[in-house]
C-alpha cells in the first residue's frame, strides 16, 4: 500500500514486528556478565588469601554479598529485558541466574549435607 493512501486512510503500520531484533549481541552479554562476577570474584579471593585472622571470614561475606548484588542485578535485568521485548539477552540472563543457584545449591549441599 502506497504512504499516500495510509495516510488517508490513517492506517499505521505497526514497524517494530518488521524489524529484526538488534542490540542484542549475546556474546558481548555473556562477556561483560562473566567479567564482573569473575573478576570480583578474584579480587575477593586474593583478599581473603592475604588477610589474618577474622579478616578472611569478613571478605568471605562480602564477597556473598558481591554475589547476592550481583544476582539481583542480574533477576531485575531479566525484567526488563523481557518488557523491551530482548528475547535472546533475557534467555543468557536466565541462564546465568540457573547456573549461579545450581553452583550456590551444590555448594551449600557439599558444605552442611554431608554427615
Amino acid at each position: 500500500m502506497s504512504p499516500e493512501l495510509r495516510e488517508l486512510f490513517e492506517i499505521k503500520q505497526d514497524e517494530e514486528t518488521n524489524k529484526q531484533p538488534n542490540n542484542q549481541n549475546a556474546i558481548n552479554h555473556i562477556l561483560i556478565r562473566l567479567a564482573v562476577i569473575i573478576s570480583g570474584t578474584i579480587v575477593f579471593v586474593i583478599a581473603m588469601s592475604r588477610a589474618k585472622g577474622w579478616d578472611g571470614l569478613a571478605y568471605l561475606i562480602f564477597m556473598m554479598a558481591f554475589h547476592g548484588l550481583w544476582f539481583l542485578f542480574i533477576v531485575i535485568e531479566t525484567v526488563v529485558l523481557e518488557n523491551k521485548g530482548k528475547s535472546r539477552l533475557r534467555n543468557v540472563n536466565l541462564i546465568f541466574i540457573g547456573v549461579l543457584l545450581l553452583i550456590y545449591g551444590i555448594g551449600a549441599a557439599l558444605l552442611f549435607g554431608g554427615s
